[in-house]
């Protein structure tokens, strides 16, 4: 049998293998059996190299079985992991050939995100029933045969983003995210700011996001989706000098908690702050 710890970010659940307890790696039918909520469960599961202690090698999987380049919060409690395993205080974590540096700050974590790259692909004006308009980054889709519309930004952290922005679209997050889907081949995770409005006008309001992830569906928390979220914000803060909020750091709030998005400069990263906890150890039945 193997050894595997459960971890937990702000209700985002992982299931966390050494590759050095496993005597054959692991097949997708098996990684989705355990990621089952009919068996261990998790959202994503974690297969990582310790091997080098200052270059951890990570392979993620969506509960799906789906292969994922990126998971903040499973990359932060991995960073949990690494810390009362090890003793780490920091390390490099690297996906899909990514490198995530990563550290324990006052009993937060903190993954340093990188740098976003925002995602240019619709060219034409209408697509699947809906018309198209842009503005600098922020793209419009208005249905053809009904009221709905909404703007969102297209952007990959390491995976991919559409974050949605117009305040009432939470109530048809069904039907945009099949849309987004739909339009960009089922490689995005789609993230719903509740209060935009509120956020630009007032220095105070925390941000309220729902992200339904690709390969694992609506999550109590997501990470890449919170970082993809701010990015944004900070974007649009640049667009708009009479802004009141504070253009270095954002909150973040999701069903299962705080997390706040920190931006440096020079060069412009992103840090992903926040807690990670145990959830216990066990062993996977092959």
């Amino acid at each position: 049998m193997t050894p595997y710890t459960k971890l937990n970010s702000q209700g985002n659940d992982f299931i966390l293998v050494e590759a050095s307890n496993l005597e054959t790696k692991l097949s997708l039918k098996e990684i989705v059996k355990y990621s089952s909520r009919d068996n261990i469960g998790c959202d994503q599961f974690f297969v990582i190299d310790t091997a080098d202690k200052e270059n951890i090698f990570c392979e993620v999987y969506n509960q799906d079985g789906s292969k994922a380049c990126q998971c903040g919060n499973g990359l932060r409690a991995t960073m949990l992991y690494l810390n009362k395993k090890y003793n780490l205080e920091k390390t490099n974590l690297i996906v899909c050939d990514a490198v995530y540096r990563s550290k324990i700050i006052n009993g937060m974590i903190s993954i340093n995100m990188g740098t976003p790259k925002y995602i240019e692909r619709l060219t034409q004006n209408s697509i699947n029933g809906y018309s198209i308009s842009k503005n600098g980054i922020v793209i419009t889709l208005q249905a053809l045969d009904n009221e709905l519309k909404f703007s969102f930004v297209p952007l990959s952290i390491g995976n991919n983003h559409c974050v949605v922005f117009s305040d009432y679209c939470i109530h048809h997050k069904e039907e945009i995210s099949k849309t987004l889907q739909k339009i960009y081949n089922g490689i995005m995770n789609v993230g719903f700011v509740e209060n935009t409005k509120d956020f630009l006008t007032n220095n105070n309001t925390i941000v309220k996001l729902t992200v339904n992830e690709r390969g694992a569906g609506y999550t109590e928390s997501c990470g890449s989706g919170a970082t993809a979220a701010a990015i944004c914000l900070f974007k649009l803060f640049e667009l708009d000098n009479e802004t009141k909020v504070d253009q270095s750091k954002i909150k973040i709030e999701q069903k299962g908690g705080l997390l706040e998005i920190v931006k440096n400069y020079n060069p412009d990263t992103f840090e992903l702050i926040g807690p990670s906890s145990y959830d216990g150890d066990g062993y996977l039945e092959h």
